[in-house]
């Protein structure tokens, strides 16, 4: 879904990386994440960050978020909403600073961090996803819980 969110602030890419200098973390994760509109002829397109997290260190990790989009004309919702589940690999390398690289759930990252919960608010069925790389998800989670719970045990 990459060519339907929108474009991110300028700097350098690199091989599907954005990156820039004049950012830390914290603004480069409000700015993958703001809520944005526009206007497409006479309907209203509108973008939200419905859920978002960070999994990772100091400098590396993964941004899940769900993001949702409303087409609006005249005060009422003329399209079906979508949903999505966003994937964003961020990364500090010195000299270039902050960087991006974005994905979606529909490109299947080989990332499975992404929170249970987010794949409740964006049901398969209604507004699609992919459906070989939810069961990773999910698999990674349930061996999370397994490893949990046989630390108990030892303790």
């Amino acid at each position: 879904m990459n060519d339907i969110n929108q474009p991110h602030s300028k700097g350098r890419t690199k091989m599907g990386w954005l990156f820039r200098e004049d950012i830390t973390r914290k603004e480069l994760i409000a700015d993958i994440t703001k809520s944005w509109e526009r206007q497409s002829g006479d309907t209203l397109v509108q973008t939200e960050c419905l859920a978002k997290c960070f999994r990772g260190g100091s400098f590396s990790g993964v941004l899940w978020a769900v993001l949702e989009r409303r087409f609006i004309k005249n005060g009422e919702e003329v399209q079906p909403k979508q949903r999505w589940i966003t994937c964003d690999l961020i990364e500090y390398r010195r000299g270039s600073g902050w960087g991006n690289k974005s994905m979606d759930e529909s490109m299947h990252p080989y990332y499975f961090s992404c929170p249970l919960k987010y794949l409740n608010m964006v049901p398969i069925d209604e507004f699609g996803g992919n459906a070989e790389w939810r069961p990773e998800v999910m698999k990674r989670h349930e061996k999370r819980r397994a490893k949990r719970r046989s630390r108990a045990v030892v303790a």
